[in-house]
C-alpha cells in the first residue's frame, strides 16, 4: 500500500528546485494490520495467546488479566511485523530500507497499583543491564499463530537473522527506526512478497518479579493514522554518463556520524574552491528545514558545515530521515540522505 501523502509530498519536492534528483525515488509501504500481532506465553500455565486484532504490539513481560479471572503474573510477550515488498521499477535498484515504529508505552518493574520504578525494562538478573529490545528478520508466512513463538530464535529454521538490530534503549514515547536494508534484499532473492520481522527481549522470558517490564508500539490496526508502522524504501536509478557533469562526480557529499543524534558534520569536496555553496536540509515531507551557509577547509575545495538538528527558527526537529543537497550558484550538485535518531 502506497502513501498517498508521500508522494504528494514528493512532488512537492521536485518543485522546490529538485532536492532529489530524477534518479532516486521513495516509497513508502504501511504495515500489514491483519499480519501484526504479539504472542503471550503464560509461564505458570503453559497456555499461549496470539492477539492480531488490537492497536499495541507488546514485548516483554507482566501480568496478564484472564477472562475475567485472577492477574496471572509472568506472562512473556513478543510482537510480530508485516510488510508487503513493492515491486521495483526496471533500471532502479534499492538503496536503503529503514522501519518506523511509533513507541507508546513503556514500564519498567511497574507494580499492580501502576507505580514505575523506571520508564524503560529493568530485568532483575544477572547481566540483566545488558539484554536489549531487538528485532530478528523471519518467516511467519500469512497468519499469526502459536507456531511462530520460537521464529527468530537462534537456530529456528524460519529465522533468517536473529538480532538484525535493537529496536529501542529509551521509555521516551516517539518514532524509533531501524536499517533493515539487509534483510529486505534477502528477502527479494529469496522471491519473498513480504519481509516479516519479530520483536522481543533478547534472551529472556521472564525475571520472575511479579512486575511489569514491557514495552509497546502501535500495530497496524486499528485503521491507518501517522503513528502506523512503515517502511521507507529509498530507491536508486541509473544514472546516464550524458546527464552527470564533472562537478557533480567529484563532489564526494557525505555526513559524518550517520545515524547521528542531534549533530552532524556535512562535508564536500569539490576540483574548485566555491565559496558561495549552500547546504539545504528537507525532511521526509519534502518540506526545507534549514539553510546552511559552507566555508572552505584547509585544501583545495573542501569545505564543512555542522547541522545541530534545529530548523531555520532554531527548534529542534523530529527523529527521522532527511535530505541534504549541495547548491553553488543556486543550482543543485548533489542530494544524500541521512538518519537523525533520539
Amino acid at each position: 500500500m502506497k502513501k498517498i501523502l508521500l508522494i504528494i509530498s514528493f512532488l512537492l519536492l521536485f518543485i522546490l528546485s529538485h532536492p532529489i534528483r530524477a534518479d532516486n525515488i521513495i516509497d513508502s509501504v504501511y504495515s500489514i494490520g491483519p499480519l501484526d500481532g504479539y504472542i503471550a506465553f503464560e509461564l505458570p500455565t503453559e497456555i499461549f495467546v496470539v492477539n492480531n486484532w488490537m492497536y499495541e504490539l507488546n514485548t516483554g513481560d507482566q501480568m496478564l488479566n484472564g477472562m475475567g479471572g485472577p492477574q496471572i503474573p509472568n506472562t512473556h510477550f513478543r510482537s510480530y511485523l508485516t510488510f508487503a515488498l513493492p515491486e521495483i521499477t526496471v533500471g532502479y535498484e534499492i538503496d536503503s530500507v529503514y522501519v518506523r515504529l511509533y513507541q507508546w508505552i513503556s514500564h519498567g518493574n511497574l507494580n499492580y497499583l501502576g507505580i514505575p520504578q523506571s520508564d524503560f525494562p529493568i530485568w532483575d538478573v544477572p547481566g540483566g543491564d545488558t539484554i536489549q529490545c531487538i528485532v530478528s528478520h523471519i518467516d511467519y508466512g500469512n497468519q499469526l499463530d502459536v507456531g511462530d513463538w520460537e521464529k527468530g530464535d537462534t537456530g529456528n529454521p524460519y529465522t533468517y537473522q536473529h538480532n538484525i538490530g535493537v529496536m529501542t534503549e529509551s521509555g521516551e514515547d516517539g518514532y524509533r527506526y531501524l536499517d533493515v536494508t539487509s534483510s529486505v534484499l534477502q528477502d527479494y532473492e529469496l522471491n519473498r512478497n513480504k519481509t516479516q520481522y519479530r520483536i522481543a527481549f533478547d534472551g529472556i522470558d521472564t525475571d520472575w518479579d511479579d512486575l511489569y517490564d514491557n514495552v509497546g508500539f502501535i500495530s497496524g490496526n486499528p485503521p491507518i493514522d501517522e503513528y502506523t508502522p512503515i517502511t521507507y524504501f529509498i530507491f536508486s536509478g541509473e544514472i546516464k554518463a550524458s546527464d552527470v557533469e564533472l562537478l557533480i562526480t567529484n563532489c564526494k557529499l557525505r555526513n559524518f556520524p550517520n545515524p547521528f543524534n542531534p549533530t552532524t558534520t556535512i562535508s564536500y569536496d569539490l576540483p574548485v574552491n566555491i565559496e558561495n555553496a549552500v547546504i539545504e536540509i528537507f525532511n521526509i515531507k519534502g518540506e526545507k528545514v534549514r539553510s546552511l551557509l559552507t566555508f572552505p577547509n584547509r585544501g583545495l575545495g573542501t569545505s564543512s558545515v555542522v547541522w545541530n538538528g534545529n530548523d531555520d527558527y532554531g527548534k529542534p526537529v523530529s527523529s527521522g530521515i532527511y535530505f541534504y543537497k549541495l547548491k553553488v550558484n543556486d543550482k543543485t550538485e548533489a542530494f544524500k540522505k541521512m538518519l537523525l535518531i533520539k
